[in-house]
């Protein structure tokens, strides 16, 4: 099902996959809600489309100015977030599960904060926050981050060519450079199918990823300490963009949640290895739903066996 929804940022699109057999037969069960990143859409998560999904729905929306989604000028973190709530609920649903991608892991994270009684669990892959935060401003200071500062420098070159700037990218996907130019974000490029490089090629919105950028640098991830959220942080062992200092940073962000690297992926883990994620995302719903309770929330005294989650590295190591 697809549909379009007014949001206070622009009309958004959102495709839902619903329940083959639902959990709660006449009621909206939470659904799954997938974010994808500042270079993505829905097509972002075609595999994660085709694993089962028969209890609970599916939802994949194009985030304002990605894909099909429109957006009026400029945006904040928090505008993101509020787009997105408004979405969910206009679809009818009263709570949810989140998994984000880079940018959308920030959304999920800024929802988890903002409505706390609504969220019951966040996947939070390759988010790319604090120390892009600091690169954007400081960039010197940062050289492991010079691949996500060049990403940015690239948007702001193919922003002058304006709506051509997708043009040239199928264009230069078409001659087989994508492929190569991209190959850092990804730990195995050349054993992926050739649509992923194509829906980047579609996907990439330089304006909307210069704004997003923009964006991330004014926002305060302090209130993310409020997170209490069952939570996971996970990242691809060749992420450089989420390096492993993110997580560090991250996890003494947020003390209650669990890291967990994913061996041999990149930035894209999900695309690399729809398996994993898949099986991080069965895990993690079931084991949220026990440990929420009655109350919906997590009471921060749960290990990391609660969740079914095998961490990839040692304590205090993400």
């Amino acid at each position: 099902m697809k549909r379009s929804i007014s949001t206070s940022l622009g009309t958004a699109v959102v495709r839902v996959l619903p329940a083959m057999s639902p959990a709660t037969p006449g009621q909206k069960a939470p659904p799954w809600v997938f974010l994808h990143g500042a270079s993505g859409s829905w097509r972002t998560f075609r595999a994660q489309m085709n694993q089962p999904h028969s209890r609970f729905d599916l939802v994949f929306l194009d985030l304002p100015g990605w894909g099909d989604s429109e957006v009026s000028g400029t945006f904040a973190v928090h505008q993101q977030s509020r787009a997105v709530v408004e979405v969910l609920t206009s679809l009818g649903y009263r709570s949810w599960y989140l998994f984000g991608h880079s940018m959308g892991a920030v959304l999920a994270l800024d929802i988890a904060a903002s409505c706390p009684a609504e969220t019951h669990a966040v996947l939070a892959l390759s988010p790319t926050a604090l120390t892009a935060q600091t690169a954007l401003s400081q960039p010197f200071r940062h050289p492991a981050m010079a691949p996500f500062v060049g990403m940015y420098v690239l948007m702001v070159l193919l922003r002058a060519f304006g709506r051509q700037s997708s043009v040239l990218l199928r264009h230069v996907e078409r001659l087989g450079l994508l492929r190569l130019i991209l190959s850092p974000l990804f730990a195995r490029p050349f054993s992926l199918r050739r649509q992923v490089f194509e829906d980047l090629a579609i996907d990439a919105r330089p304006a909307s990823f210069i704004a997003a950028s923009s964006a991330l640098r004014k926002y305060d991830a302090g209130i993310w300490r409020s997170i209490a959220t069952p939570t996971v942080l996970a990242r691809g062992s060749k992420d450089i963009f989420t390096r492993p200092a993110e997580l560090h940073a991250l996890a003494a962000l947020l003390p209650h949640a669990h890291a967990v690297v994913l061996a041999d992926a990149g930035h894209f883990a999900h695309l690399e290895d729809p398996a994993a994620v898949s099986g991080l995302l069965s895990r993690l719903r079931p084991a949220s739903d026990s440990l929420n309770g009655s109350d919906g929330r997590d009471n921060g005294t749960s290990s990391q066996r609660d969740l079914g989650v095998t961490r990839r590295s040692g304590p205090g190591k993400p």
